[in-house]
This record gives structure tokens, C-alpha cells and sequence, in this order.
């Protein structure tokens, strides 16, 4: 299982826990917990209720999380990242991507005009799985289910697609008008790729992408940049 799948399925894992400020997957916390941690009496007593009701409906071991706190206690864990970052920090780390070019495991923001302040994760099938809030905890949603502007910002974490590729897999360059492939990552350039060509990537390693195409009549084997290469639907 690649990184992309551990990660979907970590947080499906932690659909039905609840949302607490600050929170990276404490593990039954306590009301006092709560208390100390929470922005306002208001709000610990708001996650207070929504666990209680968790764990009237059966849900138990339950962990709390926030929205950053969701995905960094999986990076950490993973030793993808070395410090603890807010939803600002995860957009700070990504390559910034358009709606259009959502992969699963992407990470979608909310931007309020003036900065981040939300992160979810998209996990295909036009889903979202966030820390929504208090009253919520971690839900999986559509894409949508606020209105189409309510995700506004979007990004691809590259340390968790490093592992995506056990078999060659199709893809297109989606990127300006061409970009330069070499005989090696950075190297010789021996030709180029164009846009919305289809190649075969074997492998993607720190942001280059061994790939194979076809050019005159013949394989050529060589390196792009990975950026703006799209996973074609298998």
C-alpha cells in the first residue's frame, strides 16, 4: 500500500472522532483535557456534547483532532514532515494546484481573503474528508456540500505521491507549452514533452518523473519535471 492509500485510509479511519482546537489525535481525551485546551468555555462544551454523543452511539476508542491536526498527526507519523504546522503551514509546503487537478490525497484549503484558515483532504469521487468543527468532528463530504466556493485553495503535499507508482502508469503533461526532457534528473536535454502528450511514468523521485514515450516512431526513455504531469483514469 503506497503512502496516498495509507493516508485514505487513516483518515477514514477517523470519520465519527471530534474536533478539538489545537488537538492531533489525542486518544480519549477527558472533559478536563478539553477544558484546558479549548479557545472558550463555549466551545469545550460544544466538543464535550458531540463526544458524549459519540460515545452514547457506540464510537470508542475516540480521538480528538483539529482540522491541521487531522492530516499533520498522519505526516508526522510518517516522518513526511519534522514539525508541527497549522493549515497555513500545509499550504506553505504544497504545490499549489487548480480545482481541475485534484488528485486523491490532495489537500484543499479555505482562504478568507486575507489568509488560510481551513484544510481538508480529497479523497476522490468529488469527496472530502475534514475536522469540520465542534460540532461535526471528522466528516466526509462532497466536495460541494457548502457551496462551490467553499473550498477556494488547493495543493499536492509531493512527499506522499514519492511512493504512488508500483507499475508504470499513463500520464498527460498538462502544463505551458513544453517542457525539456533530459538524459538524466537536471541533466542533457534530448528532447522534449508537450502539452497534453501521454507518457508512461515508471517512477516519480524529488519532483522528476522517469518517463517513456513514443517520438518518430520509437520508445525514448528519459527525465521531466513532475509537476504538472496528471494521472490519466486507469
Amino acid at each position: 500500500m503506497n503512502a496516498v492509500d495509507r493516508f485514505c485510509e487513516y483518515l477514514n479511519s477517523h470519520l465519527g472522532d471530534i474536533y478539538v482546537w489545537g488537538a492531533q489525535g489525542e486518544k480519549n481525551p477527558t472533559k478536563e483535557w478539553i477544558r484546558s485546551v479549548e479557545t472558550s468555555q463555549k466551545n469545550a462544551d460544544r466538543a464535550i456534547e458531540f463526544m458524549e454523543k459519540q460515545i452514547e452511539w457506540g464510537r470508542y476508542p475516540i480521538y480528538a483532532f483539529d482540522c491541521s491536526g487531522l492530516i499533520v498527526r498522519f505526516l508526522l507519523d510518517e516522518n513526511l514532515i519534522d514539525n508541527d504546522l497549522t493549515s497555513r503551514g500545509l499550504f506553505s509546503i504544497c504545490e499549489e494546484k487548480t480545482r481541475d487537478e485534484l488528485q486523491r490525497g490532495d489537500f484543499v484549503f479555505r482562504h478568507n481573503g486575507t489568509k488560510i484558515h481551513h484544510v481538508g483532504v480529497y479523497v476522490g469521487d468529488n469527496m472530502v474528508i475534514e475536522a469540520m468543527g465542534r460540532d461535526m468532528g471528522v466528516v466526509k463530504r462532497d466536495i460541494d456540500a457548502s457551496g462551490e466556493g467553499y473550498w477556494n485553495r488547493y495543493g499536492r503535499f509531493p512527499k506522499l505521491f514519492e511512493d504512488e507508482l508500483y507499475f508504470p502508469a499513463t500520464y498527460q503533461y498538462t502544463g505551458a507549452t513544453f517542457v525539456n526532457l533530459r538524459k538524466t534528473p537536471g541533466g542533457e536535454i534530448i528532447g522534449r514533452v508537450s502539452r497534453d502528450e501521454t507518457v508512461i511514468v515508471l517512477e516519480i523521485n524529488d519532483g522528476y518523473a522517469d518517463i517513456i514515450k513514443v517520438e518518430n516512431g520509437r520508445y525514448v526513455r528519459g527525465y521531466c519535471v513532475a509537476t504538472w504531469l496528471t494521472r490519466l483514469e486507469d
